[in-house]
């Protein structure tokens, strides 16, 4: 099963927080941030600046952690 957001899955355990308290510090309510991490919506300019920020992530390394491409099946033609 294909999880969206999996480097920015990773950064959560390289900063030892649980996606809980990445919302919690970023100032959003746990289930929009599930929301998000689940692909149902996509994240604000605003969410994306904030969790960042909490994961200090550089704002020339974002697109690699919230712009990723889906899963490919088969071979690409």
């Amino acid at each position: 099963m294909y999880r969206p957001f999996h480097r920015l899955r990773v950064r959560f355990a390289e900063m030892e927080l649980k996606q809980n308290e990445v919302a919690r510090r970023a100032g959003m309510a746990p289930s929009t941030l599930t929301s998000r991490m689940m692909g149902y919506r996509p994240f604000t300019a605003w969410e994306i600046s904030r969790i960042a920020k909490v994961l200090d992530i550089p704002k020339e390394q974002i697109a690699g952690y919230f712009f990723e491409d889906g899963p490919h099946k088969g071979k690409e033609v």
